[in-house]
């Protein structure tokens, strides 16, 4: 008696064959998309239609329905414009004009008193023997307020608006400006100290000004350090170097007259401040609600 026996019973793959999710023009972007899938631990393949010239993105049937979702999701998240960041997450601050006011009130009574009075420049001026010999120790800050001329004066007026602006803006006038000016100080005597025995001279706000710039590299860095899993390397170093281009531009010279050295004390002095303050500040801000 003949006998009959059933057919095997048919795979998993032959039983669920692949379905389309998705079908783009370029490899790139199906493999692109693929890893959505993958990231859902689901399993997808890409098949290319020769005729059209176009890559299929298949998947299972039973999971499809929400893997196009996801993905209708992920395309709508690609499309949409990146929000402008506002003005205020990265300068929170009033810029402090008052401050500033101040300061140039204090630049521009400062320049009278020496036009009118020249033993103002020899009782004021940044020096390496009265500093470190005979113990007068107010030059390195009083200098920030003497100018050899009103070429000399209109440049750091300019530059120190603008910088101290910025440093205002981002961490507030009344925690900004004393840094300024206590950087600009160090930095007069850290080149003075380099300088000594020599009877090295120096007059302007300039060491405060790029104390200024200094201290805007240094939280810079601090900040992007503080995001540095979500940015490369390179970014998180990106202010600093902002900052020695800055610094190359505005504060080198071929004038012999001009305190190179003091730009870049200046500088460095703000920038390691800028730092310490900006790292500071993420320790002690409270941590995020869950």
């Amino acid at each position: 008696m003949p006998t009959t026996t059933e057919p095997p019973p048919e795979t998993e793959t032959e039983a669920s064959p692949w379905v389309e999710v998705a079908e783009f023009e370029s490899l790139d972007q199906a493999y692109d998309h693929g890893l959505v899938i993958l990231a859902m631990g689901e399993a997808c393949k890409v098949e290319q239609d020769a005729e059209r010239g176009t890559f299929a993105l298949q998947a299972e049937p039973q999971p499809a329905p929400k893997i196009e979702r996801e993905l209708a999701a992920y395309a709508e998240e690609l499309s949409a414009p990146a929000p402008a960041r506002p003005f205020a997450d990265w300068a929170p601050h009033d810029a402090g004009w008052p401050w500033i006011y101040t300061w140039i009130a204090a630049l521009l009574g400062s320049f009278y008193m020496q036009v009118h009075h020249p033993t103002w420049s020899d009782w004021g001026a940044s020096s390496a023997i009265p500093l470190f010999r005979d113990g007068e120790w107010w030059r390195p800050f009083t200098a920030l307020f003497l100018h050899a001329d009103l070429i000399h004066l209109g440049g750091n007026l300019l530059f120190g608006v603008f910088f101290t602006y910025f440093v205002g803006r981002s961490m507030g006038a009344a925690r900004g400006w004393p840094l300024i000016i206590l950087c600009g100080a160090v930095g007069n005597a850290l080149t003075d100290w380099i300088h000594y025995p020599e009877a090295f001279v120096s007059i302007g706000a300039s060491t405060a000004v790029f104390a200024a710039l200094g201290l805007l590299s240094g939280s810079g860095v601090a900040e992007c350090w503080h995001k540095r899993p979500k940015l490369p390397l390179a970014r998180v170093f990106a202010p600093l170097l902002a900052g020695f281009v800055l610094l190359g531009m505005l504060g080198s010279s071929n004038d012999p007259r001009t305190d190179v050295l003091g730009h870049a004390c200046g500088f460095l002095v703000g920038t390691i401040a800028g730092t310490i303050r900006g790292f500071y500040q993420h320790a002690s801000a409270p941590a995020a609600a869950p």
